[in-house]
């Protein structure tokens, strides 16, 4: 294992003295570091798993882009960016990855030579760059950490090219690492998994075959045995006397080291706020615990959704001589987008003016490239379209009243289409 230059808590750059790192282990419990937290990610596959469930919901929606002055569907630009950059994959997909792992986000914008054309646009590495801002925080340029390869210098980013998201701001400034605390839960785990290793390796819950007599044991001789078949599981452990059978360890003591491991799993789904039964674990919930971890989970990606809705609309767009425009994302999936329209009926029953109904779609998200795609309640009876909540007042669907189903009926009697004529 090569040695490591470590960062202090207290995020100065001066390096921790007396830090030595060996095959046996580091001296101190290794700090929070952007690489080191992006490498846990990818070899906890709890971890990876949950950061991917998180960036698929945000991305499993659609968005239109809409001109902010008639809030009209813009459909042309809207192509043009899905043609032109790949918005949906390479910049709303990358966006949400970088800003869940980082809390910042850089979009780079390239522009080319007129300096008014946008050429392309790129998601920056935020582990990759510092940020050079005012006292108030306002972005002046990024600066590359990584130089050069050709000419050794460093990269620096103009602000009017930059447009930066930042989630969980309290200052204005750089936006406070969030998944700070996973990194010492990863940690954690990460050493509990290196023991069970060493455990399976050194062959701990091997079985071992001795003698009841321990004068004619060798200790030497079995010290030098033990250290030959380490690495091989297979080969018994042998010594002089009358042959008995003992056992290392007793398997069940991984049962402990099982719960252990689970906590570090609970503790990584509540860190990243990702429901249990999106991980794979669905036995740890019931069905209304998970319904309600859902709905959380619904209104945390409905919260990134707006942030980042926001920062494309009042920062990029503009930087992209498209301040007009406006982006608009569609319910997170087609059951919220189903609620949407439950909604839409009772509106109508109600009497909602049909002006209100597309206003709270709109606020929903969803829009039409028509005018006003609901029809009035004349128009709608015209055309015989048959309202499926008009059956709710049948007598078949109307429920007896509290307790009414405990008592005796005087008179029992069923409908003339439901006997059965023999």
């Amino acid at each position: 294992m090569t040695k490591s230059t470590l960062i202090k808590r207290t995020d100065s750059k001066e390096p921790i003295k007396g830090y030595t790192n060996s095959v046996d282990g580091s001296t101190v419990f290794p700090d929070f570091s952007y690489a080191g937290v992006y490498e846990m990610i990818q070899k906890d596959p709890v971890a990876r798993g949950a950061v991917e469930a998180f960036v698929d919901k945000c991305v499993e929606g659609d968005f239109t882009i809409l001109t902010r002055d008639k809030m009209s569907f813009d459909v042309e630009f809207q192509k043009k960016l899905q043609k032109d950059f790949n918005f949906r994959t390479d910049i709303l997909r990358r966006v949400f990855l970088v800003g869940k792992l980082y809390n910042n986000v850089f979009i780079e914008i390239v522009r080319g030579i007129d300096g008014t054309t946008v050429k392309a646009l790129n998601v920056l590495n935020t582990a990759n760059v510092d940020v050079i801002t005012k006292p108030n925080g306002d972005l002046i340029k990024l600066k590359s950490k990584i130089p050069n390869q050709n000419t050794g210098e460093f990269a620096y980013w103009p602000a009017k090219d930059i447009t930066w998201i930042k989630f969980g701001d309290r200052d204005g400034g750089f936006a406070p690492f969030s998944l700070r605390p996973l990194w010492e839960i990863l940690v954690a785990k990460h050493a509990v998994l290196e023991f069970v290793q060493w455990l399976m390796k050194s062959g701990q819950y091997r079985s071992i075959y001795s003698g009841d007599n321990a004068d004619k044991i060798d200790i030497d001789d079995f010290l030098s045995f033990l250290t030959k078949v380490e690495g091989n599981y297979q080969k018994p452990f042998v010594a002089t006397g009358a042959l008995q059978t003992k056992v290392l360890r007793d398997m069940k003591e991984l049962e402990s080291i099982d719960v252990l491991l689970k906590y570090y799993d609970s503790q990584i789904s509540i860190n990243l706020r990702i429901p249990a039964v999106d991980l794979g674990m669905p036995e740890t919930s019931g069905r209304s615990n998970a319904d309600a971890q859902s709905n959380n989970f619904h209104t945390h990606v409905t919260s990134w959704k707006t942030v980042v809705a926001d920062g494309i609309s009042n920062k990029l767009f503009p930087k992209m001589n498209k301040g007009n425009n406006i982006i608009k994302f569609s319910p997170n999936d087609r059951f919220a987008e189903k609620q949407a329209f439950e909604v839409l009926q009772i509106m109508g029953s109600l009497g909602f003016t049909p002006e209100a109904q597309v206003e709270y779609l709109a606020d929903r998200g969803i829009f039409f490239n028509t005018p006003n795609p609901i029809k009035e309640p004349e128009e709608a009876q015209a055309s015989e379209v048959e309202n499926p909540r008009d059956k709710d007042t049948a007598p078949s669907r109307i429920g007896k009243g509290t307790g009414e189903g405990n008592k005796e009926q005087k008179e029992v009697t069923t409908r003339e289409d439901q006997l059965k004529k023999v």
